[in-house]
């Protein structure tokens, strides 16, 4: 290869006996290859930088948008378990205000409990509209509900607390009366008919029904629901075999349609010790019980002094 001040020649020689073959290049083609190539080498160079980034940008928004699945999870979960304790706290609410209106107090004020978190979950964080930043608000309103509901549990904690504490004291107090107070389903069963009026089964016309007809076996242990003294058990009219027991404090509670009697009139008695068994004797269309509550000789609901 030989060099001019403009050109450079190449000579090759395909073979020992061929002629020679020449060729030249202008120096400012070489110089315009070498920067096209120079260029080339710089773009793909850059390409591959933009690649890379644009590949860390990809992976850290994948894991910004795992780690906003995980809270959602944990979110959802903790949600649940302050739902739980909703109504657990709920539940003593309502076991608080018998034991009160049974004690003759005042109902306790409680926070009116908030609104829940239920309802049809979002599908994913990638799919939904609005990217990363509408994750993020429905991450925002989650945590402001969650806010709501811990602040209502520590406010309705606080309250069941000191109604306890007040409960307490007055339970100590009137121990004899809460022993004589029925408390507890004298037979286990299913309410087949309320307290109220109600259409009687037996005339069609409409009548008071004075107690809570509880369905229950052939022969199911019926028990006192709390302590007292057997004023008659035997057979009466419309209710068959019945049991009437005198509690104090102007309580008397009337078991009726029991199948035989295990008590006689005079018999004190313990909560939880068995008067008879359930039948079908009186005016009856099947096995169960009618449970009476009366006090000072005025019929009230039965249900509203169950607490177990």
């Amino acid at each position: 290869m030989s060099q001019s001040d403009h050109e450079f020649h190449i000579v090759v020689f395909p073979g020992a006996t061929s002629r020679p073959r020449r060729f030249s290049i202008r120096r400012r083609t070489v110089k315009i290859l070498l920067i096209a190539g120079l260029l080339a080498v710089i773009v793909e160079a850059l390409f591959l930088v933009q690649y890379v980034t644009r590949s860390g940008e990809i992976w850290e928004l994948e894991a910004l948008r795992s780690e906003a699945v995980q809270h959602r999870q944990q979110a959802s979960a903790l949600s649940s378990s302050l739902e739980d304790l909703r109504k657990q706290l709920s539940t003593m609410r309502e076991v608080n205000i018998r034991i009160r209106m049974m004690l003759g107090l005042d109902p306790p004020k409680v926070p009116p409990s908030p609104l829940g978190l239920g309802g049809k979950e979002e599908s994913s964080v990638a799919t939904q509209p609005g990217g990363m930043g509408g994750e993020r608000e429905s991450l925002v309103s989650i945590s402001a509900q969650l806010q709501q509901k811990l602040t209502w549990l520590k406010d309705e904690a606080i309250v069941q607390e000191h109604y306890l504490q007040e409960l307490k004291g007055i339970i100590g107090e009137r121990k004899a009366q809460w022993a004589s107070t029925p408390s507890i389903w004298p037979v286990r069963g299913w309410v087949s008919s309320g307290f109220g009026r109600r259409i009687s089964p037996f005339t069609g016309n409409d009548t008071m029904h004075g107690g809570v007809d509880i369905s229950a076996p052939m022969r199911t242990p019926v028990i006192a629901p709390a302590a007292g003294t057997v004023t008659f058990a035997g057979s009466e009219a419309g209710l068959g075999n019945t049991v009437s027991l005198l509690h104090g404090y102007g309580m008397r509670t009337i078991y009726g349609h029991l199948d035989k009697l295990k008590v006689k009139t005079g018999q004190p008695v313990r909560r939880g010790d068995i008067l008879g068994w359930v039948g079908n004797t009186g005016l009856s269309t099947g096995p169960h019980l009618h449970y009476e509550i009366e006090v000072g000789g005025t019929a009230l609901d039965p249900l509203k002094y169950i607490i177990d």
